[in-house]
């Protein structure tokens, strides 16, 4: 009789031993049966890709954390316990998956240095397999992606969204490459990256974009050729941020290189459109009037169109719009000073013209140089918006040309500008 009564002590002892083994607060778990194998998880293709490759964000709803496992290991694979201590708001209920995830480093612009948030590591899923008891439940792995500790955290599961085969959205959209997945210097191929632009910028899931690097100014007015380094998919969405994956590269992708939204595909009607006016030797994008050409006795009974009205001279300028120190959205002013301007461009959407951007003296000549570069784009973004067609130019002189030299706030604010240039004026 003695001996199974001191078995039982020794796995008191040890259970207990166990239990104080886990960090504060956490509560040793039930021991028991574990529950039916969950159906499996039906993820691959693209919406695996883009679940892997997390995301930055400030921060994400904790649900639990991780405060043991059933054995000492050192790596944990599909099919493997762990016991998460839960928030008693987090309603777990067995067969709940459970998204496993760790806040990475902390992702900074490039080149403004705004703080964007901590990158989101996304390290796998879990199937809750028993009742909460003492706020801890046991889970299977069914996803193991990365390295799992305790201390990692889980979120509700939600499945990632579909991601379009093919670009859906048009009009430009420029930003800048601020991270990658991997800590690493550059990234290529097949990689994950991810850019300053987002949901709020008008980017959707599928959109591709060039990765361009700048070509080195050679003086005010002549630089080298920009450089196509790349093309990337975006396959997952924040507010302020999107995760793309590379598709191909020709050289090493850099931190801080520019990425422009490419146009999407033609259409089928598009593409034969474009087709047939190539074989009959008109222009892309003629109108086209039958496959046939148009008789002459047809040609001599069209009526001469009325001689226009005779243009009015443009003016060399439009009004200057303003920003606050080390920004670049557009206030209110500023935007009402844009819709003025949108009205006259629509009504001489033939001229072309050149947005030029600028920064007041403070900082270095590259930071204000992609300043007035922002600068620049968001006023384009915003004219297009409002139905301008015209042809467009983007510059940045950054601090280089300022119109007010005094060193103080009101010459300072004269210097934070966009200038509109009409060419051929």
């Amino acid at each position: 009789m003695g001996k199974p009564r001191q078995k039982r002590i020794w796995v008191q002892v040890l259970v207990v031993v166990w239990g104080l083994s886990l960090p504060a607060g956490a509560v040793t778990p039930a021991i028991a049966e574990d529950a039916p194998a969950p159906p499996t998880l039906n993820l691959a293709g693209e919406p695996s890709i883009a679940f892997q490759g997390g995301y930055i964000k400030s921060s994400e709803p904790v649900s639990g954390v991780v405060v043991g496992a059933r054995y000492f290991k050192q790596l944990f694979g599909l099919g493997d316990v762990l016991y998460i201590r839960v928030l008693p708001a987090a309603n777990v209920r067995v067969g709940d998956r459970l998204t496993l995830y760790r806040p990475s480093r902390q992702v900074y612009h490039p080149f403004t240095q705004a703080r964007l948030g901590h990158l989101m590591v996304i390290l796998g899923i879990l199937q809750v397999t028993t009742e909460t008891k003492d706020n801890v439940v046991s889970t299977r792995i069914e996803r193991a992606f990365d390295s799992i500790s305790p201390g990692d955290f889980v979120m509700p599961f939600q499945p990632p969204p579909e991601v379009p085969a093919h670009q859906t959205t048009s009009g430009p959209v420029t930003g800048v490459i601020v991270d990658f997945k991997q800590a690493r210097q550059v990234t290529a191929q097949s990689e994950i990256i991810y850019i300053d632009r987002g949901e709020t910028d008008g980017v959707a899931l599928g959109d591709r974009f060039s990765v361009i690097r700048p070509g080195r100014r050679l003086s005010f007015t002549t630089k080298n050729p920009d450089v196509v380094l790349a093309e990337i998919k975006v396959i997952g969405l924040q507010p302020r941020t999107a995760t793309a994956f590379v598709l191909k590269t020709t050289d090493a992708i850099h931190r801080g290189d520019i990425v422009s939204r490419m146009a999407p595909p033609l259409s089928k009607e598009e593409a034969k459109a474009e087709q047939a006016a190539k074989a009959a030797g008109a222009p892309a994008g003629a109108p086209m009037v039958g496959a046939q050409p148009t008789p002459p006795e047809a040609v001599a009974k069209v009526t001469p169109p009325e001689a226009p009205a005779p243009a009015q001279p443009l003016p060399q300028e439009l009004e200057n719009v303003y920003f606050d120190f080390d920004k670049w959205a557009l206030s209110d002013q500023t935007k009402k000073t844009l819709t003025a301007h949108a009205e006259f461009l629509k009504q001489n959407a033939q001229a072309a013209i050149t947005i030029e951007g600028y920064a007041d003296e403070r900082g270095s000549l590259e930071y204000n140089r992609v300043l007035g570069e922002k600068r620049a784009l968001e006023v384009r973004r915003f004219l297009t918006e409002l139905g301008v067609s015209n042809p467009v130019t983007v510059m940045s002189f950054g601090k280089t040309k300022p119109i007010c030299t005094e060193a103080d706030e009101a010459c300072y604010a004269k210097n934070r500008r966009v200038h509109l240039v009409i060419a051929g004026s």
